[in-house]
């Protein structure tokens, strides 16, 4: 499975290359794109972290069963905040603590599975 979060402030000024997302989504390349606009509707902001979240038991056995991959890439907060939903992700799907969750993550990054291209 190929899933793609993607996520900016407005759809009609941001959605960068979406031609391509939404035809790897047609032709199957993306089993599932999620797209997260976070100026679309006044007083609603919408993140990726929120959509990871509302997906949590599929993401954790996406991690846990199925030796999926995590890349992230974006601003250091936004990289923070998928973090953070991660490890909820993972202490409410398993009987892991916050701390255990942190080392389950750190554990995929040392084997390459959890990977941040952040900036600031």
């Amino acid at each position: 499975a190929n899933i793609l979060y993607f996520g900016c402030k407005r759809q009609d000024l941001d959605y960068l290359y979406r031609d391509e997302m939404e035809a790897w989504q047609a032709d199957g390349t993306l089993t599932e794109l999620y797209t997260a606009f976070s100026r679309a509707q006044p007083g609603k902001k919408v993140y990726v972290q929120h959509l990871l979240q509302q997906n949590a038991a599929a993401t954790w056995d996406l991690l846990e069963n199925q030796g999926a991959s995590v890349y992230v890439c974006g601003a250091v907060k936004m990289g923070h905040d998928v973090g953070e939903a991660l490890q909820h992700i993972i202490t409410e799907h398993s009987d892991r603590s916050s701390d255990e969750a942190k080392a389950y993550l750190s554990k995929l990054a040392q084997g390459g599975r959890y990977v941040q291209e952040l900036w600031a």
